[in-house]
């Protein structure tokens, strides 16, 4: 695809002969100190599409219930994409046969060819059309599995996201200090019947048989030194595929030892990884989608760790936050592991659950208590070995973007963020406030609404020079959008098995004869 060949006219102002964008009148949506040759770079990355299968990556943080946000703010990116795919369809036509919507079994002997090139409305673009990686942690790795793997639309999510936040957060479950507030089996069986419904497998790892045949590397170490000398198969990173899931869990067995992945997709380390790059555990366990998503969110002082038999050995999975509440880093570092041949990949997106303040929520309210209740030592001392590792959720995610910053040299090309300024620094993790939301009292409206609020004015301002390094959010939105459409597009201008197998063309029918197959 042609690159742009020079600075593109801006509504946020012209370059200046000191080479800085001048905003012209009123407030800008754009850093002061923004060059053209910054410029030049955004505009050349965003049109111009070398590899179309360089991937693009998407990771959520973790939260709880501010969740909510992150998926709004991807409602908002999915509004934006459909503008795109319209405004390119019009310039530039349609490339081949424009499947964007996912065939359903309501639609499955349908000729795609007789359908219109785009669906009626944003709402039903599917955001694993347009990434090939989702990454996320606590209740950000919920949201990455109902997208990535079950492959649902983001109003889907937003309503059941609703639902299980009602039903976690709605009935409590103890007030006794370092005990868990609320019971886990409400997440559990929304997972199930989700799972259920899509009819897309229940295993996490997609491809099962595939898995089976890696080695068990748990020692990263051993892993780095052995790996490359294996015959089980490498990870292909031109082989045909789907959108992919990976969600971050804290191992456990008295203490915190260490992040772990719960990858839908198999990966071992080679002998040459980089030493920079944070090796992670091998292979893709074999757990249940419910079991996934309790192993990612279960929080400490709120839900029971997951204990799971992985490959006959019991362990324990507390949230994934607990370690790294950005997943950013470990989607780059699964990155740079799985392509080693790629500098960067098109884009990752890092959105958050809004800045917080370094003051105590939810998970610093417990006060020290007694042991003074013998039958309830286990579980408070699960609990309190954790204290020392619960600051790293208001430190490390955005110290984790700075990081990211460094390694992309800017937000103006393949690396961005948008996480809720202002507005939800105090608010619980487990806030769930009756009262109104679209116009009706309901359960958790409150907070609905102040999620709502305040991620409306963050993605209506403009710049603000102490948190954002190139434009405001809704201009990021933007360049996002063209950017994950020209992708697309390209992708399906090659065509061919690849692109087939991305958009789902066939996926149920090969997961149910997967599923008679091994029952």
């Amino acid at each position: 695809m042609a690159a742009a060949t020079g600075l593109q006219p801006s509504p946020h102002g012209s370059p200046d002969r000191s080479g800085r964008t001048s905003p012209g009148t009123g407030q800008s949506p754009v850093r002061g100190d923004v060059t053209s040759q910054d410029w030049r770079r955004a505009r050349l990355w965003i049109k111009d599409v070398k590899d179309p299968w360089d991937p693009c990556i998407l990771t959520l943080d973790g939260g709880g219930i501010r969740g909510f946000s992150s998926a709004l703010i991807l409602k908002r990116l999915m509004e934006e994409i459909y503008k795109w795919e319209k405004k390119l369809e019009e310039q530039e036509g349609t490339p081949t046969r424009g499947d964007l919507t996912e065939l359903t079994h309501e639609l499955a002997n349908d000729d795609l060819s007789s359908r219109s090139k785009l669906p009626a409305s944003a709402d039903e673009l599917l955001p694993c059309h347009y990434f090939d990686f989702m990454y996320g942690t606590s209740t950000g790795g919920l949201i990455a599995v109902m997208l990535a793997r079950l492959r649902m639309n983001i109003s889907q999510c937003l309503e059941q996201y609703r639902i299980v936040g009602d039903e976690l957060f709605g009935h409590r479950k103890s007030i006794i200090p370092f005990m868990t507030k609320y019971r886990c089996e409400p997440l559990e069986r929304a997972v199930k019947e989700l799972v259920a419904k899509r009819d897309l497998g229940h295993i996490h790892p997609w491809d099962e048989e595939f898995r089976q045949r890696i080695p068990k590397m748990t020692d990263s170490i051993i892993s780095r030194s052995t790996a490359a000398e294996s015959d089980s198969p490498r990870w292909n990173p031109d082989a045909p595929r789907v959108c992919q899931s990976c969600c971050l869990t804290a191992i456990h067995n008295g203490t915190v030892q260490r992040a772990h992945l719960l990858r839908s997709y198999p990966h071992r380390y080679t002998r040459d990884l980089p030493a920079w790059i944070t090796p992670y555990n091998s292979g893709a366990d074999k757990l249940a989608i419910w079991q996934v998503t309790r192993a990612t969110s279960a929080a400490p002082f709120y839900f029971e760790m997951l204990e799971a038999i992985v490959e006959n050995e019991k362990r324990g999975h507390k949230d994934g936050g607990i370690r790294e509440n950005n997943p950013a880093g470990a989607a780059y570092s699964e990155f740079v592991s799985l392509y080693p041949k790629k500098q960067k990949p098109a884009l990752m997106l890092s959105i958050g659950t809004g800045r917080t303040s370094t003051s105590p929520d939810g998970f610093m309210s417990a006060l020290p208590w007694p042991f003074g209740h013998v039958t309830l030592l286990r579980k408070m001392a699960e609990n309190i070995s954790v204290i020392p590792h619960l600051l790293v959720k208001y430190t490390e995610s955005e110290a984790k973007h700075e990081e990211m910053v460094r390694y992309a040299r800017g937000e103006n090309t393949w690396y961005k963020r948008l996480n809720v300024s202002e507005g939800l620094e105090n608010m619980p993790l487990d806030d769930w406030t009756k009262g109104k939301y679209e116009g009706k009292v309901v359960p958790g409206g409150a907070s609905l609404s102040r999620m709502h609020e305040a991620t409306d004015r963050y993605l209506s301002r403009d710049v603000d020079d102490q948190i954002e390094k190139f434009v405001a959010p809704k201009d990021m939105i933007e360049q996002l959008a063209e950017k994950l459409v020209r992708v697309r597009r390209a992708r399906e201008r090659l065509g061919g098995e690849r692109w087939e197998t991305f958009i789902g063309r066939g996926l149920r029918e090969r997961m149910v004869r997967q599923t008679i197959e091994t029952t």
